[in-house]
């Protein structure tokens, strides 16, 4: 069986039906990307309708451990309930390690399969018209494309109720679904020249050479923003991404005429996206300095106007820039470390000195302490999470300096706490490297409740907590005279910090009480938030390494295939 498409020629009434059949299957794929997000607020209607309205017997407790299973009476879950939130959940597993998750692949790959379905509708045998047909729908694609980028502002992100760093997998993942089509699309045409050949005419043409143009742009678009080149250095990745994804409009605009409505689409979306970049954007006065005996900078930035108008919420982060470079050198994400910027008239922010921005920060905290910065933001999915306070339980997991983002939601139920009764009481398990790490949250707890609530467990690794490779349940084994001479250096450190604290309160010092040797025990500690009523909902937060991420959502899967209603989040570093 032969390739079903063929060379054919058409006359004008014929070309003419195949350009409307061209711009009105690229308009209704256009319109289609509509049904996404649609289709989401329906899951969720028929969701909340069947948790409604499911018929289930309600069992009594004998013994309510939680006031909130006291206060609300839950009945237990159905067998329904059950299966639907397995599936989330296992959709919501990485297909592998470092990869997207089955829900993201899902949702691509039904999209890029609906796609498909109006490339090949109505094209009979003419592969021409199939080539066409590849270019113009991917180009529809391309203003939804650009909006997915947007970090607010966003009308996906409020029908989705998803934040930019939610959106942004499929971000990619749609754009690789894109850069396959027009790859297609142009390697379809080459086909066409060389068989006509037409090749040596046509490639001296400016719609041939501005289509081979925008295919090698497409193409940089996707290599440079493979994960290896993100990892290596992301500030490379990110003005290619900005240079290449604006200089790619202009070549479409002037490749062919039935594309410029998209391009025009697209490229006013770009410019609103740069626009609320640049909004959303002040310059404020910072004080930097070095945290002693840890390699890690503590920045506190004035809340002056216009950041003082802004809303901060638990668990945000902001970008940093430095205004005096070119075009406001934007650098890594950082967590707002501070329960609540107004109170406090600051954000507080905690970084560890790497290379890069950050050691120019570092150079700053050691010649002249303050500087001024550029801040954008805040940004974070903590916009768009449920209330913590109607969960029975609540885990926070953080390793290193990922406590900048689980510190403060911890602190806003601690205080929330302190004001009604029926508020669950949180559990905090963090690992650092060092005892001096965990000094400025030690206090801050004390600050804000006076003593370290008995919820609060630290552990001190002597291992690489932040590092790329570190994984908290299967790190490397140590030799004997490794284990004792860090034993030996653990200790030392402890009572160095012991020695030299002047006051009992001193955050060092408590620190150094309160640590515990080690790496905590992801099971035991899971184990124990789960081991009360079953009834009990439980929401597990995380922002650490990967291979801590992973740690302890394994231990997390077997309590939800047991039936357990679990929300999570995880944040990771890395990008």
């Amino acid at each position: 069986m032969g390739f079903p498409y063929h060379f054919v020629t058409l006359n004008d009434e014929q070309n003419l039906r195949r350009r409307q059949l061209l711009d009105g299957y690229g308009q209704f794929a256009q319109f289609s990307v509509l049904l996404l997000p649609l289709m989401y607020q329906l899951c969720l209607g028929m969701r909340l309708l069947i948790s409604r309205t499911w018929p289930f017997k309600p069992q009594t407790v004998k013994e309510h451990r939680s006031p909130v299973v006291s206060r609300f009476q839950q009945p237990a879950t159905s067998y329904s309930t059950n299966l639907l939130a397995r599936t989330r959940w296992s959709l919501d597993e990485e297909v592998l390690e470092g990869w997207n998750t089955r829900q993201e692949w899902l949702i691509a790959g039904l999209w890029a399969m609906w796609l498909l379905v109006l490339v090949f509708k109505d094209t009979g045998d003419d592969y021409l018209h199939l080539t066409k047909r590849f270019g113009i729908v991917a180009a529809s694609q391309l203003p939804v494309h650009y909006l997915l980028a947007a970090k607010s502002w966003s009308p996906i992100q409020y029908l989705t109720r998803m934040s930019h760093e939610e959106l942004n997998p499929y971000h990619r993942l749609f754009g690789r679904i894109l850069i396959a089509f027009f790859s297609v699309h142009a390697t379809m045409y080459l086909n066409f020249y060389i068989q006509m050949s037409l090749l040596l005419k046509r490639i001296q043409d400016r719609d041939v050479i501005l289509g081979l143009s925008a295919i090698t742009t497409f193409l940089l678009i996707g290599t440079t923003a493979l994960a290896r080149i993100r990892t290596w250095n992301y500030r490379v990745f990110f003005y290619l991404h900005v240079i290449l994804s604006a200089s790619i409009l202009p070549i479409l605009f002037f490749h062919v005429s039935h594309l410029r409505l998209y391009i025009v689409e697209s490229a006013a979306i770009y410019l609103l996206v740069i626009l609320q970049r640049n909004v959303s954007q002040a310059t404020a006065d910072a004080a930097i300095e070095l945290i002693p005996s840890a390699n890690l900078l503590a920045i506190s930035i004035a809340l002056t106007k216009p950041l003082s108008s802004k809303k901060y919420t638990p668990g945000q982060h902001i970008y940093l820039g430095f205004p005096s470079l070119p075009q406001k050198l934007r650098i890594n994400p950082f967590s707002i470390a501070n329960r609540d910027p107004h109170s406090d008239n600051k954000i507080k922010l905690v970084a560890r000195a790497l290379s890069g921005t950050t050691a120019m920060l570092a150079d700053y905290a050691a010649k002249q302490k303050t500087t001024s910065l550029t801040l954008e933001g805040p940004y974070g999915a903590a916009n768009y999470f449920p209330d913590l306070a109607t969960y029975d339980r609540v885990l926070f997991v953080a390793g290193g300096v990922g406590a900048t983002f689980t510190l403060p939601l911890y602190l806003d139920l601690l205080q929330r706490k302190a004001r009604e009764e029926h508020i669950p009481s949180p559990k905090f398990v963090w690992s650092v490297r060092q005892i001096a790490d965990a000094q400025w949250g030690i206090k801050q707890l004390l600050e804000a409740c006076d003593i370290l609530p008995e919820s609060f467990h630290a552990y001190a690794t002597q291992g690489d907590v932040d590092g790329r490779e570190s994984e908290p349940s299967a790190r490397r084994p140590q030799s004997k005279s490794e284990a004792e001479v860090s034993d030996s250096i653990e200790l030392q450190e402890r009572d160095r910090l012991l020695s030299d604290s002047t006051s009992p309160e001193d955050a060092t010092s408590r620190a150094a009480k309160t640590m515990r040797d080690g790496r905590p025990d992801f099971r035991t500690i899971v184990d124990e938030v789960f081991s009360f009523d079953s009834r009990e909902r439980v929401a597990v937060l995380v922002c650490g390494p990967r291979g801590m991420g992973a740690s302890v959502r394994r231990e997390v899967t077997r309590w939800v295939w047991k039936g357990r209603n679990v929300f999570w989040h995880g944040e990771e570093f890395g990008w």
